[in-house]
């Protein structure tokens, strides 16, 4: 039987483990041999092309995995495959999983939906799709005019490993993933990560082996799947230490290792081994979703707001890694103004990276499933977004996706740094009041980054000091990118600038790009050939005019 396990990722730098987690389950627990293999492309591609390369292996069988992000796009393939190849269709993962007979009703290509854990399900599937299919823990099927689903069963052992030689062969370099726990502490009511199933970690030895394997793979970033790494803190001080202890040797040095954490929950001594780990050796997200006391209490999250912001201070200040922290907007109980406070809270403690979701009606999340208690309107389609709730209005949603264009174009890209901190904190403009304001001017329209500055520079410069702003612009464009184009909004025709520009190439190095602060008097310098920080931007430095005047050659 030729068995395909299929997978759209959101993109090609991406390299999902669904596919390869189904092929391994298979290899280990079932009881007949399959001639199965891995397909994957991406939801940009083609729906003919993956169409076409599935069909040419003549499958018996192919298993799609469903999320959120490409449950479209899975769907049309499916239709398509379905229209021109005879085969059997099973569809699997989180969007399918909770929805399973609605799913079968209303879309006839699909055979077979299949929930639970697919090392486990999937086998037994195949070992028994010509058999009984109601001893398949997990399965939803037709028969004759009726549509059965067998209830799933809970499995407490470590699967088998998906880094099969293939997988490896497939990588190329893309982001890689690694589970090395299942399931979560938590119940949030907008996720579905603590529905799922209980908290049970992998075996450790097999899980340091797996890292010692994709950080060899020649991938730059190895993303852990863990929904909260440090639930358990001696295992995470465990992991850590033996990343630390093999970094630069076993582990190559460049590879990043990106954690979701729990942020108030953090352990002094995993604060230690963080505060002592290789520069851009970790990556740290952490959700805190909201600073509304109210609205943490309603979705069932527990934080403790003022220890998370104590953690998330001391883990910045340490220097050596990117912190990621995210907000989510539409959650029930908080309105406009809630949001604004939190949101400013978030942007004071200075983390690389502010991402602002929106909430999302997952199915089988209580957030959809009780409407009574979360009341609000969403997107019928994938991916289900917020419009409004009875706390914030449509309105206020488009001006929160707005700001939400503005804080990536303006602060996540690490773009306007020096900007922003002018603008917030000489100006006294409140960091939301700048992101709103802004993004309501632009609204979302695509430009090139010179035109964006030039936008920025028009917008505010009647609500401060415009030779200030014009400098600060100037010297973010300088630190950003080495082939922006400066517009001439931001540009002073002066002698000293190159009289200035020829002693730093012929002196410092050639590599280097000037700006003449006259709001200062001095010079600001950034080499474009030195390496980036923390947030993707060259350093600057800065001389005083009056000693660049001395210098013979000036």
């Amino acid at each position: 039987m030729k068995v395909i396990t299929a997978c759209l990722n959101s993109k090609y730098v991406h390299a999902s483990l669904s596919p390869w987690c189904l092929l391994a389950g298979v290899r280990e627990f079932a009881k007949n041999e399959y001639d199965i293999s891995v397909a994957e492309s991406t939801i940009n591609g083609s729906t003919e092309e993956f169409a076409k390369k599935i069909i040419r292996e003549n499958p018996d069988i192919v298993a799609f995995s469903c999320y959120i992000w490409n449950i479209t796009k899975t769907l049309e393939i499916c239709k398509t495959i379905k229209e021109r190849h005879t085969c059997k269709i099973v569809l699997g993962g989180p969007e399918v999983a909770h929805r399973a007979k609605d799913v079968l009703k209303k879309y006839e290509f699909a055979d077979f939906v299949l929930a639970g854990e697919g090392e486990w399900t999937f086998p037994a599937f195949l070992d028994g799709i010509n058999g009984d299919l109601s001893l398949v823990a997990g399965l939803t099927y037709r028969e004759k005019s009726e549509i059965i689903t067998v209830p799933e069963k809970e499995y407490t052992t470590t699967p088998p490993s998906p880094y099969s030689e293939e997988f490896f062969k497939s990588l190329n370099g893309r982001i890689t993933y690694i589970e090395t726990a299942r399931g979560c502490p938590y119940r949030c009511a907008f996720c579905l990560s603590g529905r799922c199933s209980t908290l049970r970690f992998f075996d450790i030895e097999r899980v340091k082996k797996d890292i010692i394997k994709l950080a060899q793979s020649g991938t730059q970033t190895v993303k852990f799947v863990d929904r909260t790494f440090n639930a358990n803190a001696a295992r995470a001080n465990e992991i850590l230490n033996f990343i630390k202890k093999n970094y630069g040797k076993e582990i190559p040095q460049g590879v990043c290792f990106h954690f979701e954490i729990a942020g108030d929950i953090l352990q002094e001594s995993t604060l230690e081994i963080l505060s002592s780990m290789p520069y851009g050796a970790v990556q740290l997200e952490i959700g805190m979703q909201s600073f509304n006391e109210e609205t943490l209490k309603k979705i069932n999250r527990k934080t403790n707001t003022t220890k998370l912001i104590q953690n998330i201070k001391r883990l910045i200040d340490f220097g050596n890694m990117h912190i990621h922290i995210d907000l989510i907007a539409g959650l029930t109980g908080e309105d406009c103004d809630s949001f604004k406070r939190g949101f400013n809270t978030a942007y004071s403690l200075k983390a690389h990276m502010l991402q602002m979701g929106f909430l999302k009606l997952l199915h089988g999340a209580d957030m959809r499933e009780k409407s009574e208690e979360y009341p609000c309107t969403f997107h019928g389609e994938p991916p289900y977004e917020v419009t409004s709730t009875p706390w914030l209005s449509a309105e206020e949603i488009c001006m929160l996706k707005r700001c939400e264009d503005a804080l990536d174009r303006l602060y996540n890209s690490g773009r306007f740094l020096l900007t922003l901190e002018y603008l917030t904190d000489e100006i006294g403009i409140t960091p939301f009041d700048v992101f709103s304001s802004f993004g309501d001017a632009v609204n979302g329209s695509r430009m090139r980054l010179s035109e964006y500055a030039e936008k920025l520079y028009e917008f505010f410069a009647d609500k401060c000091d415009k030779e200030i702003l014009r400098e600060k612009i100037l010297c973010d464009l300088l630190c950003c990118s080495s082939s922006v184009q400066i517009p001439d909004v931001l540009k002073i025709k002066d002698p000293l600038y190159k009289k200035a520009k020829k002693y730093f190439l012929e002196n410092v190095d050639k590599n280097v790009k000037i700006a003449v602060l006259y709001s200062t008097n001095q010079i600001f310098t950034v080499n474009q050939n030195s390496v980036k920080n923390l947030h993707n931007r060259y350093e600057g430095q800065l001389y005083d005019i009056d000693y660049i005047q001395k210098q013979p050659c000036c």
